[in-house]
């Protein structure tokens, strides 16, 4: 169909905005408009959306409500119009048939208060954009048909992380489905935000059937600019009839385009590919054929360049031993690091298992630098950890004996396949941990290790949060006695992630927490001395006397703000201790030199005051 109604309705739109919404009732323009949207409906959801928001726009209101009908029409307006605009360049989905689209799986539930701040963040500049722009599409928001010109928008973003946001999570959540509309439009000769579209396009796939797509990648693998020419060829990779295109691609003067291709015939994997891929590999382009076998390990590679690796690792090195050899043999052994990054192959693990068991045999291994020698052996490591076996548990403790830096692979093992008990026996309790306890540089290299992967075992990543596991997985996986090492050690934040209200070591806790609130008044503190008080199961009492300790230790004198955390726990004491803590606070703002303080300490205190008050009268 042609866009003309929808831009007679935006036309009317923007009237409407200049002389003000109130005039939309019962506009006879709106009220024309509207049957032939309604006409439309019948074939695409969307177009029933835009006739349903013109009716409620011209019905008798509230002024207000009336100025959020204008927005949310149009909203939805443009967001129809950029969506036809980025196909009518040649495209099947210039009509504007929605429904042909594909995208009638999205949907228009959103208010646009909803939208707006999203719309905002993908057509501004400025901090806290990519906040807004994660939690929107976590919360689902880009489900709605309106946010999807925003989320192409997103591809030419000037803050790369948000734009690279979109590549890897936004677009991708769409389907297949968007690629003749990434396609469409795309300037051949332009830059990172056409490479960015053609992530997306590869990462999805082009239909065989889609012809017309496949011409687009397949002129801008020839034509485009050189960054464009690389990822369009890169996408080509599951269509068979471009594999001889793909080989001499893959011989191309230009270092970017012969990387397109060469990641794009590890996707093949045909055995012409696989012959093309692995004489790139032992060539001049051993680092780009790597990286494209990194992407897509597919076995067959794998068995070829596994004896390769072998050999090599095994090779004696004759000569001197000087920083030019060195960097000679990395060269030679770096691709096999590469390319193993997420390979899974029974060859590769027995050899990796050799390499960790009988370093000796392999001599080209203690040729390297400290540096590459550690990138070696942990590939190894890494991937015995995530085996589970007991063959790569005795292996991975004879590596940590003979370098510390391997401590975390072990540790992950031996907490996987043994008890509790047994895993904190070997690390911190009788036997040989307890000789490790000689103050040398070994044993203090040792213990820091350990309680460096002991925060990366207590602690999980929540977006940008670093949250301690739940008391009742503490409780299940993980010795008691570990706490009470902790305390010894000092280490508070790992105190409070170990503390759990069944722990026999809680006295001692409860000492140490009293000796950490006489020490300092830093918040950084007080949010892991509340914690432990809060997950050791500690009484109200308890933690209520902690707690006005806390803040009576504090130099009023200095401070500059009471923090969010510490306003919290005082406003939600339990309604019998609220009339004290009022009493024990407010000869404390005395001596504040900060009238902000002193004003947000009253508030705190009259508000103790009240519910203390009305505790006394209900008893």
């Amino acid at each position: 169909m042609s866009t003309t109604l929808l831009q007679e309705l935006q036309g009317e739109l923007r009237r409407l905005y200049i002389a003000g919404s109130d005039l939309a009732a019962d506009d006879f323009r709106l009220n024309r408009i509207q049957p032939k949207l309604a006409q439309l409906g019948e074939r695409a959801p969307v177009f029933q959306k835009l006739a349903e928001g013109v009716a409620a726009l011209t019905e008798p209101s509230e002024a207000e409500a009336r100025a959020a009908r204008l927005q949310d029409v149009s909203l939805l307006l443009n967001s129809v119009l950029s969506t036809q605009g980025a196909t009518a360049a040649g495209s099947d989905l210039s009509n504007g048939n929605a429904e042909d689209s594909g995208l009638t799986g999205l949907t228009t539930v959103h208010s646009y208060r909803q939208l707006a701040e999203v719309q905002n963040a993908l057509s501004t500049s400025g901090g806290g954009r990519y906040e807004i722009v994660l939690e929107a599409h976590r919360n689902g928001l880009f489900r709605d048909l309106r946010l999807f010109p925003f989320a192409m928008k997103a591809l030419s973003d000037p803050y790369s992380e948000l734009a690279d946001y979109a590549v890897r999570q936004i677009l991708p959540s769409y389907g297949p489905v968007i690629v003749p509309y990434l396609l469409a439009d795309m300037n051949i000769q332009g830059g990172r935000e056409e490479e960015r579209r053609l992530e997306v396009v590869r990462a999805l796939g082009v239909d065989s059937d889609d012809q017309k797509s496949l011409n687009l990648l397949v002129r801008a693998a020839e034509e485009g600019s050189d960054k464009v020419r690389a990822a369009a060829i890169a996408c080509l990779g599951l269509h068979p009839d471009f594999e001889d295109k793909l080989i001499e691609w893959s011989l191309d003067k230009k270092k970017p385009v012969r990387e397109g291709a060469l990641a794009a015939l590890a996707v093949r994997n045909s055995e012409t590919a696989r012959d093309r891929l692995y004489e790139a590999f032992v060539g001049k382009d051993a680092l780009p054929a790597a990286q494209a076998i990194e992407a897509s390990p597919k076995e067959e590679m794998l068995e070829r360049l596994i004896p390769l690796y072998e050999e090599r690792l095994s090779q004696e090195i004759l000569g001197d031993n000087d920083q030019k050899s060195k960097d000679k043999l990395w060269k030679t052994l770096e691709p096999f690091t590469v390319a193993f990054r997420q390979a899974r192959h029974p060859e590769l693990e027995r050899l990796f298992l050799d390499l960790i068991s009988n370093e000796s045999k392999y001599p080209a291994v203690g040729r390297l630098d400290f540096s590459e020698n550690l990138r070696v052996m942990s590939q190894a490591a890494k991937y015995l950890e995530n085996t589970n076996t007991e063959e790569a548990l005795i292996a991975l403790q004879g590596l940590e004996e003979r370098e510390v830096a391997y401590l975390p692979y072990a540790f992950h093992v031996t907490k996987r396949l043994r008890t509790p008990a047994e895993l904190y026996e070997r690390y911190a309790g009788s036997g040989i941990a307890l000789l490790r306890a000689a103050v040398t540089k070994k044993a203090q290299a040792r213990q820091s290790k350990l309680i460096e992967t002991l925060r990366d075992e207590v602690y999980a990543y929540e977006g940008y949060v670093r949250n301690r596991l739940p008391s009742d997985k503490i409780i299940a996986e993980w010795d008691p006695r570990w706490l009470s090492w902790l305390i010894d050690r000092d280490d508070l934040q790992l105190v409070s992630a170990l503390a759990a209200p069944t722990n026999p070591n809680n006295p001692k806790l409860l000492k140490y927490l009293e000796r950490q609130i006489d020490k300092s008044s830093n918040n950084y503190y007080g949010y892991y001395i509340f914690l432990a008080l809060d997950e050791g199961g500690f009484d109200e009492e308890t933690k209520y006397e902690l707690l006005m300790r806390w803040m009576e230790n504090k130099d009023w004198k200095k401070i500059y703000s009471i923090y969010h955390d510490e306003a919290q726990r005082l406003l939600q004491l339990p309604d019998r201790f609220a009339s004290e803590a009022a009493d024990r606070l407010e000869p404390l703002i005395t001596e504040t030199r900060f009238e902000s303080i002193k004003e947000e300490a009253l508030e705190i205190i009259h508000a103790l005051r009240r519910r203390g008050a009305e505790a006394e009268s209900n008893t």
